[in-house]
């Protein structure tokens, strides 16, 4: 059996492909880990679902089952995969986990998100049961070594993320400032949470909150001091909107080109901005092509990101070479298993001959055959003389077969 990692990334594939394999919700994922160990050739696994990459953790004697898998519980032509679709293996395979959870794969170097996500996904995977005696270890090693990343090296301190590289762009586009700007949030999750903090920070001041649920929409409506609304009611107050953001779970398109077009007319063609988060994503990508409509998505941010990438490049080399410390110390420890057998058996013989003789010397000391401290001595030499015999024939073996390299082991398990 081996470790695989593997999958495809914003670095692999475009936005067009992951949109079709992502997980909707935690209960697809949940469905399709269940699928995947019904293959049979899976022992254990995980599955990483986010906006920018969707990947697979999992423990497996053959891997040429996945991405077909992969294809067909998405409906997608195993061609697309197969040029953007990458595995690391065993050692490779946990350093780029470890890569990935510290946001060191990110598409902005340190994002804090992703360790969350990964967790998210460890989770659910525990409520399958997929996760066993080998994955388990792995992730548990995987989240201690970004914990340490993080407090060492100060990636995730400067403020670089999907949300704050937005709110960047919208300024940009509103360079007369966003006080008096109607800001929408169609989603009510952790990016649209962190988009509403950096707008406020930026100024705005007017919100509007729809999601799926109107609690939902009234928990952070709350927070930004705006209106909550029902998915139903967007197209009635969309117009109203000098900025959109939308990162819902949807898996299709609902906002189109001819409900903008009519916003635009009700806005007396005024400018409007949209930001499409989700994958899949939520707005027709043809609503570009409307006249002072500004669309951006998830792919469009990374322009922005490489700006403030140089901020985080000092932290991220330092990173790496704690990520390379770890690495080793996961492969030293994962060596030390193949160990485990002998060190037990070792030990059962050792509790068993300890046995023998401490049975056989309280029925002497019970007979009155000897006092306590010769029974003590006799215990102590036997002892000695029965743990040490068979390595000392084994030594005196060694030496007389010329076995230099068995010397040299024992040297070095008895050094002190």
């Amino acid at each position: 059996m081996k470790f695989l990692a593997c999958g495809l990334s914003h670095k692999t594939a475009p936005i067009r492909i992951r949109e079709k394999i992502s997980a909707a919700n935690d209960d697809h994922n949940q469905q399709l880990l269940q699928n995947l160990m019904g293959l049979g050739t899976i022992q254990e696994a995980a599955l990483l679902s986010t906006c920018n990459r969707t990947e697979l953790y999992c423990v497996t004697d053959s891997e040429d089952d996945i991405m077909p898998w992969l294809a067909d519980q998405h409906q997608i032509e195993l061609s697309e995969l197969k040029n953007c679709f990458y595995a690391h293996r065993d050692n490779d395979g946990v350093k780029h986990a470890m890569r990935v959870a510290c946001g060191l794969d990110s598409m902005m170097i340190g994002e804090p998100q992703i360790l969350g996500q990964m967790k998210n996904a460890y989770r659910i995977a525990e409520s399958v049961g997929s996760i066993g005696a080998t994955l388990r270890p792995i992730f548990h090693h995987i989240f201690s070594a970004s914990k340490r990343i993080r407090s060492h090296t100060g990636i995730g301190v400067s403020p670089i993320s999907i949300a704050y590289a937005s709110v960047n762009l919208i300024q940009r586009i509103f360079t007369e400032g966003l006080e008096n700007k109607c800001a929408f949030l169609i989603g009510s999750g952790e990016t649209s949470q962190l988009v509403a903090k950096y707008l406020i920070q930026a100024g705005t001041k007017n919100f509007y909150v729809a999601s799926r649920t109107l609690e939902s929409a009234k928990k952070l409506a709350q927070e930004v001091e705006g209106k909550p609304l029902t998915i139903g009611e967007i197209p009635e107050v969309l117009p109203n909107a000098d900025i959109v953001i939308s990162a819902t779970a949807c898996p299709l398109p609902f906002i189109s080109r001819g409900l903008i077009e009519r916003c635009m007319v009700q806005r007396n063609q005024s400018p409007m901005f949209l930001l499409d988060l989700a994958v899949p994503r939520d707005i027709e990508q043809d609503v570009h092509e409307l006249s002072n409509v500004f669309l951006y998505n998830v792919d469009d941010m990374q322009d922005l990101i490489d700006e403030g990438l140089s901020e985080r490049q000092t932290a991220a080399n330092n990173a790496e070479q704690i990520i390379e410390y770890e690495l080793d110390e996961y492969i030293r420890w994962h060596r030390s298993l193949r160990a485990k057998d002998s060190i037990i058996h070792y030990r059962n013989r050792a509790n068993d001959i300890a046995e023998t003789e401490l049975e056989r010397i309280i029925n002497k000391f019970n007979n009155k055959q000897i006092s306590t401290e010769d029974a003590l001595q006799e215990l102590k030499y036997r002892l000695v003389n029965k743990l040490v015999h068979q390595p000392t024939v084994g030594l005196k073996r060694a030496a007389t077969d010329n076995r230099e390299d068995v010397l040299a082991l024992i040297s070095y398990l008895l050094k002190d």
